[in-house]
């Protein structure tokens, strides 16, 4: 199935997941990598290019004061590049994904990661595990998956969640800095 010009998968959850990160070309490529709430891939992964602030400290958006918890629409790669209703998750959607689909680790054709299995449909994604940018470089392809949520840490506002994995272990976690480069699962309504 299609949703303006991106295909998606309907695992019977509350949202459709898209079947591929975004740039990707297919389900087992990696695709692009994002700071949390910027819009395109760069080359610098660390606070100096970061988009809403220079430090943990200099936080611009989505800081104690203005105290927004979920990315605005303006700041979701998802919707300003696939546009049509299509979003970053929520932390609350990735959790759904973990409790009511199976997952388990599987190489797709030279990528291993996650595939994704609903308990309900029967319907599957892949979640290849592309690492992380960290500064100038990627880190722990092929062994660890990084995928941002739309919503920030509470009460840290140098973070945001995501959904992290390794062989063995698929969850959700605090460990995301702003300013490290992430894929990104699209969502639909």
């Amino acid at each position: 199935m299609e949703h303006n010009g991106h295909e998606y998968v309907d695992l019977g959850l509350s949202v459709k997941w898209a079947a591929m990160n975004i740039d990707a070309s297919q389900p087992d490529n990696h695709g692009s990598y994002f700071a949390w709430g910027e819009t395109e891939q760069k080359d610098d992964y660390t606070w100096s290019a970061y988009k809403h602030g220079t430090s943990a400290e200099t936080l611009t958006k989505y800081n104690y004061a203005d105290a927004i918890m979920a990315l605005e629409t303006e700041d979701d790669v998802a919707a300003v590049k696939w546009g049509g209703g299509w979003r970053m998750p929520t932390q609350a959607e990735w959790e759904e994904l973990c409790n009511k689909c199976n997952c388990s680790w599987e190489w797709i054709e030279e990528t291993q990661g996650y595939k994704i299995t609903s308990k309900k449909t029967g319907n599957s994604i892949f979640l290849p595990a592309s690492g992380y940018f960290r500064a100038g470089s990627i880190e722990g392809a092929g062994k660890s998956g990084y995928y941002w949520s739309s919503t920030r840490n509470n009460p840290f506002p140098d973070r945001a969640l995501c959904l992290y994995f390794i062989p063995n272990f698929v969850g959700i976690g605090n460990n995301g800095f702003r300013n490290g480069g992430f894929q990104v699962r699209p969502v639909m309504d």
